[in-house]
């Protein structure tokens, strides 16, 4: 990842309350390796790879790839994993987002960049033309070959924008380890506006309810979003890949039309050939 403030990301504890490392939802893992197989994409980037659970899943169905984090607690969990999981042909490295093309220089050609978990609305731009998102798009597109595509998503700002609440719905992972989330923005004069987006995250007991969810003690987790209109962040995208392009619009790993209040969006755009 690639923030204006990283320390929520290097606290242990903060990464394990987040659900970085609970099991993703079938949801997920069916949009995820449906645009890649339909694509035939071979060599991946993750370029917010967390703990490497994505990372892993994509291993383990037989991707070749490359995981960067912005993080050194994330990148320091993936290679624990990687020890873990005697997986010797994983590249693990620190990267930002802002320099991505001189930290991954040795790197390129890739047929996927994944940027996925909302990861992207952690960067909190101060620029007036978000132009910290548009060099972070800049720098995906220059990993890809011709004909790659970048998988890129983020959760609903607009709903929080407009009606100062956060959509709380389980779309990423197997379990839902959320209970309750509330949103705040603050306003600093000369800084950007910041959105907080406070969890109550349920610790996990081993037992689920009915619906899914896992019993056990609920801890506050509070992390610091850019507030960022998906119309903003889809027009830039175009802009950087080029208005023709390929590209295709997703809410809750759905077709736009099928979800009227999606928790999340998803992207996936095209490199031109």
């Amino acid at each position: 990842m690639a923030f204006s403030n990283q320390r929520e990301f290097e606290d242990d504890n903060n990464i394990s309350r987040l659900g970085v490392l609970s099991e993703r939802s079938e949801g997920f893992k069916q949009w995820v390796f449906g645009q890649l197989e339909s694509r035939q994409c071979h060599h991946i980037l993750e370029a917010a790879c967390g703990t490497g659970g994505d990372s892993l899943l994509l291993l383990k169905k037989g991707y070749n790839v490359v995981s960067s984090d912005g993080s050194q607690a994330m990148v320091n969990y993936a290679k624990n994993a990687r020890e873990e999981q005697q997986i010797e042909t994983w590249d693990i490295l620190q990267a930002n987002w802002l320099t991505l093309k001189d930290d991954l220089h040795v790197y390129g050609g890739f047929d996927a960049v994944l940027c996925l978990s909302s990861s992207m609305v952690c960067l909190i731009d101060s620029t007036p033309n978000f132009d910290l998102y548009r060099r972070s798009f800049e720098n995906f597109k220059s990993m890809l070959k011709p004909g790659g595509v970048l998988l890129i998503d983020h959760r609903n700002m607009d709903v929080i924008m407009d009606h100062g609440r956060p959509i709380n719905k389980n779309v990423y992972f197997k379990y839902n380890t959320i209970s309750k989330m509330a949103s705040e923005v603050c306003k600093c004069p000369g800084k950007p506006d910041v959105t907080n987006i406070t969890y109550d995250m349920i610790q996990e007991s081993g037992k689920s309810d009915n619906c899914g969810s896992r019993k056990g003690l609920i801890e506050k987790v509070t992390i610091p979003l850019q507030p960022i209109r998906a119309t903003k962040f889809a027009s830039i995208l175009a802009e950087v890949f080029g208005e023709d392009c390929e590209h295709a619009l997703y809410a809750d790993f759905k077709p736009i039309k099928e979800v009227d209040s999606p928790a999340y969006y998803q992207y996936v755009f095209q490199k031109t050939k």
